[in-house]
C-alpha cells in the first residue's frame, strides 16, 4: 500500500506552499526546497495526516490544514480542521472510526511513525527507542503474536508489581507503623510502679512516707520541683521520639516518590498509561516521563532533594535535642536517687508516688482511691494493646503470605518473559540483524560493518579501536545506521501481511546530511531500486539526478511577510 495521490494545504501556516500531487502513482518522490520552502513542514503534513498532531515532530497544523491521501489500492484518507475520515471499498469511517480503520488497513502508530526519519539526530529512531524498546519493535513487526504474548506477560508483570507496591504502601506498611507505635512495655512498666503503689498503701509504708515529706517541707518541695521537670521532659521525649519516627519514615518515602508516580503516569490526552520502563528512559534522558519532550527535571530533582535534606536536618536536631533531654532527666534522676538515699524511709519513693501524693494534697484515701482507678485502666489498656498487637500480627502474617504468593507470581512471569525473549532473539532478532547488516553493507559497501544487536538491544558497531556503541558513532554513521534500520522495518513488515502493518512507504527530512557523497549515492541506488516507496524532502538539488523527472517536485520558498519573532521561529521549526 502505497500514496498514490498527495495533497497538503495550508499546514501550520496561512503561507504553506499547497503541495499537490496527483501523479504519484506509489512511485518515489524527491522534495527539493531551500530555507523556508516548507520542507520539514511537508515532513511533519505526512505525519499529521496519518495520525494527527500527537504524532509530528512539535508542529501543530493551522485550523485551515487539510492533508489528503489516495493510496494505490483506492483507500482514502483526509484529515484537517473538519475531522479526518477514512474510505476503503464501498465502507467509509469518520472520526474515532477513521483512527480505528487507519490503525486496521494501515497500520499501527507506534510502527508506521518509525518509517519516518526527521532530520534532527537526536529525534531519529533508534535514538528515541530504549534498548528495550528497539527489541519490542522488531519482534512486533518479525512476529506480532509473539509480541503480543511477551507484552501481556509484561502487563502481567507490571499488574503483579503493582499489586505488590500497592498492598505494601496501602496495607503492609500502615500495619507495620501501627505496630511499632504499640508500646506495651511502657504501659507495664507503669503498671509496676502503680502495683508497687498499691503495695505501699496496703502494707502502710505510705503514711511514713508522707509524714517524712510533710514534716520536711524543703526536701517535700525540691522533690515535687524536680519530678514535675521530669514528668514535662518525659512528656517532650515523646513527642519528639515519635516525630522523629514519622521524619524518618519519610525520608525513607520521598526517594520513592519519582518511581511512584512514574508507574502512575496516565497521559492526559490519551488517558493511556505511560509504560515505567519508557517513563524511566525518558527521564534519563531529560525529557518528560509523559510526553517525551524536552524538559528540564532539574527543578523538580532540587525541590526533592531539599525536602529530603531538609528532613535530615530536621532529623539530626531531633536527635541532638533528644539526646539532651535525656541527659537532663538522668541528671534530675540522680539528684532525685540522692534525695531518697539521705532519707532510708524514701527509698521506695517513685515518681508516681510523688506526683499521686502532690495531687490528692497527701489525702492518703484519695491517694488509694485514685491508684486503684489507673490499677483498673492500666491493666484493661494492656489487655486491648495485646489484643490489637495480635490482630496486627495475623494480619501482617497473612499480608506477608499474600506477597509471598505474588512474588512467586511474578518471578514465574519475569522468567517467562526471559525466555520467550531470549527464543525470539535467538530466532527472530538475528534473523532481522543479519537483513539489516546487509542493507547496511549495501549502503556502505567499503565499510563492509557488521552490525550487532545485543540482547538487551544496544547496538555495537565495529571501529578501529574497538568496538563502538551507538553513542560513539559519527554523525554519518548514525544517519546510515537509521536509514537501514527503517529500510530493514518496512521490508520485513510489509513481506508479512498477516501482521497488520500495509505502508510500503517511508518518509525521510534531509536524510543524507553528513553522509559522504559516495555513501549518499550507493545508500540512494539501494532504496530507489527496492519496492518500497520513498518521500523524501532535501536542500540538495543534486539528488534529482537519481530520479525520475515526473518524480522531483520544487517546493516554493514562503513569502517573508514576518517580524524578527516569527523568523526566529520559524528556522526553528525548518
Amino acid at each position: 500500500m502505497k500514496i498514490s495521490r498527495l495533497h497538503i494545504e495550508q499546514f501550520a501556516r496561512d503561507d504553506y506552499p499547497t503541495l499537490s500531487e496527483d501523479r504519484v502513482g506509489g512511485n518515489d518522490l524527491l522534495l527539493v526546497g531551500g530555507n523556508r520552502s516548507g520542507k520539514t513542514l511537508t515532513f511533519n503534513a505526512l505525519l499529521y495526516g496519518l495520525y494527527g498532531p500527537r504524532a509530528t515532530y512539535g508542529v501543530s497544523p493551522g485550523r485551515t490544514s487539510e492533508v489528503r491521501f489516495v493510496f494505490n489500492n483506492g483507500d482514502r484518507l483526509i484529515r484537517g480542521g473538519s475531522g479526518r475520515s477514512y474510505s476503503h471499498g464501498e465502507d467509509s469511517f469518520e472520526t474515532d472510526e477513521a483512527d480505528e480503520a487507519i490503525a486496521e488497513f494501515i497500520g499501527a502508530e507506534d510502527i508506521v511513525s518509525h518509517q519516518f526519519v526527521p532530520s534532527e539526530i537526536d529525534e531519529l529512531p533508534l535514538a528515541t527507542l530504549s534498548e528495550s524498546e528497539r527489541l519490542s519493535l522488531i519482534r512486533r513487526v518479525m512476529d506480532s503474536e509473539l509480541e503480543e504474548e511477551i507484552e501481556k506477560l509484561r502487563e502481567q508483570r507490571d499488574d503483579l508489581e503493582s499489586d505488590i507496591e500497592s498492598i505494601e504502601r496501602t496495607e503492609l506498611q500502615p500495619r507495620c507503623e501501627e505496630l511499632d507505635d504499640i508500646n506495651i512495655p511502657r504501659y507495664e512498666s507503669r503498671l509496676e510502679k502503680i502495683e508497687r503503689l498499691e503495695s505501699l498503701i496496703d502494707s502502710g509504708r505510705i503514711e511514713t512516707i508522707k509524714q517524712h515529706l510533710v514534716d520536711n517541707e524543703d526536701l517535700r518541695d525540691r522533690l515535687e520541683e524536680l519530678d514535675d521537670r521530669r514528668h514535662a521532659i518525659n512528656q517532650e521525649l515523646r513527642k519528639k521520639e515519635r516525630k522523629l519516627r514519622e521524619r524518618r519514615r519519610y525520608t525513607n518515602e520521598v526517594n520513592e516518590i519519582i518511581l511512584d508516580a512514574i508507574s502512575e503516569l496516565t497521559c492526559p490526552v490519551c488517558d493511556q498509561i505511560v509504560r515505567e520502563q519508557t517513563a524511566k528512559q525518558r527521564l534519563q534522558n531529560g525529557r518528560c516521563p509523559q510526553c517525551g519532550r524536552e524538559r528540564s527535571l532539574e527543578e523538580l530533582k532540587l525541590d526533592l532533594r531539599s525536602k529530603v535534606d531538609s528532613a535530615d536536618e530536621e532529623i539530626e536536631a531531633l536527635e541532638s535535642d533528644i539526646e539532651e533531654l535525656q541527659d537532663e532527666k538522668e541528671a534530675l534522676e540522680n539528684e532525685i536517687q540522692s534525695l531518697q538515699d539521705s532519707v532510708p524511709d524514701l527509698s521506695d519513693l517513685s515518681d508516681l508516688t510523688i506526683h499521686t501524693l502532690k495531687d490528692n494534697d497527701y489525702d492518703i484515701d484519695d491517694v488509694a482511691e485514685e491508684t486503684q482507678e489507673r490499677l483498673e485502666q492500666h491493666r484493661t489498656t494492656i489487655e486491648d494493646l495485646s489484643t490489637q498487637k495480635d490482630r496486627l500480627e495475623t494480619e501482617i502474617e497473612e499480608i506477608e503470605e499474600q506477597l509471598s504468593e505474588l512474588d512467586n507470581a511474578l518471578t514465574e512471569t519475569e522468567s517467562r518473559i526471559k525466555e520467550l525473549s531470549q527464543e525470539s532473539f535467538e530466532e527472530i532478532i538475528n534473523s532481522f540483524r543479519e537483513q539489516w547488516s546487509e542493507n547496511y553493507q549495501s549502503m556502505a559497501p567499503d565499510l563492509a560493518v557488521e552490525i550487532n544487536l545485543r540482547p538487551d538491544g544496544t547496538i555495537i558497531l565495529p571501529g578501529n579501536d574497538g568496538p563502538r556503541e551507538y553513542d560513539e558513532l559519527s554523525t554519518g554513521e548514525v544517519r546510515l545506521l537509521n536509514i537501514s534500520f527503517v529500510f530493514t522495518l518496512v521490508q520485513q513488515a510489509t513481506d508479512r501481511e498477516d501482521q497488520g502493518h500495509n505502508l510500503e512507504c517511508v518518509a525521510m527530512d534531509e536524510p543524507f546530511a553528513n553522509i559522504d557523497e559516495d555513501l549518499r549515492v550507493n545508500t540512494i541506488e539501494v532504496l530507489l531500486e527496492s519496492d518500497i516507496q520513498f518521500i523524501i524532502t532535501t536542500s540538495n538539488g543534486d539528488l534529482a539526478q537519481h530520479f525520475n523527472r515526473d518524480q522531483v517536485k520544487s517546493l516554493n520558498r514562503m513569502h517573508i511577510q514576518y517580524t524578527l519573532d516569527e523568523l526566529e521561529e520559524l528556522a526553528a521549526d525548518d
